[in-house]
């Protein structure tokens, strides 16, 4: 059941793509109470759009209660024009809800370098406001995508001291995904009374080792964000222990969005987990662990269920992390690949090929003795994820 008390939520058709086909393209969030707090971390990309800006600008104050999204269009590289469409947009957004423009925080995905289509979307928000409901987190999950197949949603249930809390997530991306953030949108919401510190370092924790750990392409995008927002309708998270398991909450929420993202990539057949061991620290391991999973040999041997372990260790070596070549290792699935940098006595390439034909497997990588390690998920490289990115404007 995806709802979360204290929050509603709709969804609209503003036609933004201009195709006149009635799809789902702009989606409302909004949080109603006295005690809400919010939290959120946003794309490293040095080329930001402007929602991203105002929502870095908004974020720090503290006063967040709804979120404005559509897809089919980025906002990005619109400059001066952009940003006044982004406060044009949330500020009758505020002024529909009675809360002040500052308290609206405006998301966009799509292709970049176009205006919003500001007038269409403009009539469309008296519409979203007046459709907000408890059940329509469903409708807004379905407005938020692009070339995504599927929709991303998760839910955790949590018992604090004073009671059950509700942790529920809302993402999107199947391209242009890679550290940090992945690219994407999400949006985490729970019923939870917690401090904005606690937030803060909690959203931080979590997508340290989710959103940050899948890559499909290696593109890091323009409008990345992640929104953690507490209506404060239930219990306190004010003990220590309560905090652990509200942020294991959180994590595993975020784990699951990050996995559908990646399973969902363009053209994909195929999620693999590459886990690297034996680096001098986990930054060391983080660098090979990111540089096999965006090899394009290594996903397009993914492809195609082709043990060529060459490539891997190719792509450790020039990832800039210090690796043994006589320490290293590799094992496919379970399947012993290469001890102490040589090919184990008796390998046999189909039993590695039978595990890489499965939809979903991992590959452990030993790069030294360190203590370093880090995984990264990914998926394989297929002709579809050419045809998707050939045909995304047309």
């Amino acid at each position: 059941m995806l709802k979360v008390e204290g929050f509603t939520a709709s969804a609209v058709s503003a036609d933004i793509r201009g195709k006149g086909d009635g799809r789902l393209d702009l989606g409302l969030i909004f949080m109603d109470g006295e005690s809400t707090m919010a939290a959120a971390v946003f794309t490293r990309n040095a080329v930001v759009a402007p929602p991203v800006e105002l929502c870095r600008e908004r974020i720090g104050k503290g006063t967040a209660r709804a979120v404005l999204v559509n897809s089919g269009n980025a906002n990005c590289m619109t400059l001066y024009g952009g940003r006044e469409d982004a406060l044009r947009l949330s500020e009758r957004t505020a002024d529909l809800l009675g809360i002040p423009d500052e308290c609206v925080l405006p998301c966009s995905t799509g292709v970049i370098g176009q205006r919003l289509p500001v007038d269409r979307m403009e009539e469309a928000l008296e519409p979203l406001v007046a459709s907000l409901s408890s059940d329509g987190l469903e409708s807004f999950s379905r407005a938020i995508l692009t070339t995504d197949t599927v929709t991303k949603v998760a839910v955790e249930e949590v018992v604090l001291k004073k009671g059950k809390v509700r942790v529920a997530g809302i993402a999107k991306g199947a391209g242009m995904i890679a550290p940090a953030m992945a690219t994407m949108l999400g949006f985490i919401l729970t019923d939870a009374e917690v401090s904005r510190y606690d937030l803060s370092l909690v959203l931080a924790d979590a997508v340290a080792d989710t959103f940050n750990s899948i890559t499909i392409d290696g593109d890091m995008s323009t409008n990345d964000t992640v929104i953690l927002m507490a209506s404060g309708k239930g219990p306190a998270v004010k003990r220590s222990d309560d905090l652990e398991v509200f942020g294991k909450a959180v994590h595993s929420v975020c784990a699951s969005l990050a996995d559908m993202i990646v399973a969902d990539g363009e053209g994909a057949t195929k999620m693999v987990t590459f886990r690297v061991t034996g680096a001098l620290d986990n930054e060391e391991a983080k660098k090979a662990a990111r540089a096999i999973a965006e090899s394009l040999l290594v996903k397009t041997a993914l492809a195609a269920a082709d043990p060529n372990w060459g490539r891997i260790a190719a792509a450790a070596g020039y990832s800039g992390a210090r690796v043994i070549m006589a320490g290293f290792s590799l094992s496919i699935g379970g399947v012993r690949v290469l001890e102490n940098g040589q090919v184990v006595p008796g390998y046999e390439e189909a039993d590695a090929v039978k595990v890489m034909q499965k939809d979903r497997y991992e590959i452990e990588v030993g790069i030294g003795t360190g203590p370093g390690t880090a995984v990264m998920k990914t998926c394989d490289l297929t002709e579809e994820y050419v045809r998707i990115n050939c045909e995304y404007r047309s």
